[in-house]
């Protein structure tokens, strides 16, 4: 179970730091010398990265609730709809990619996530 955790947790670190990395120096440099087609870009493979990043953490997140028997803990039902509340704000990011309130929303949920995953 010690591989399918570090992979968790690998997922985990290239979700939420690709986030700190975009907010904290790319978004940044793109403000100063802005150019449209290049931002795209590194939000589109930031997003295939992260979703790749999510399908893992669902499927090791699953295999660790089934091997730890937490399918009825509490603290896992908060981290689940927290990672709903998430997907669902991701959504509407990609739909409305300047809002930065949905940027930070999205962020705050996804630490949110973190720490209740700390909590099991």
């Amino acid at each position: 179970m010690e591989v399918i955790l570090f992979i968790h947790v690998i997922a985990m670190a290239f979700f939420v730091g690709g986030q700190i990395m975009l907010a904290a120096t790319i978004v940044p440099v793109e403000r100063s010398n802005p150019d449209p087609a290049r931002m795209k870009a590194i939000a589109q493979n930031f997003g295939w990265g992260s979703l790749v990043a999510l399908g893992t953490l669902i499927f090791t997140g699953m295999l660790m609730a089934s091997h730890y028997s937490l399918w009825s803990d509490s603290t896992l039902h908060i981290k689940l709809t927290l990672m709903i509340l998430t997907f669902i704000s991701l959504g509407a990011h990609m739909k409305y990619s300047k809002s930065h309130a949905l940027m930070g929303l999205t962020f705050v949920l996804t630490l949110s996530v973190v720490w209740f995953g700390l909590e099991l």
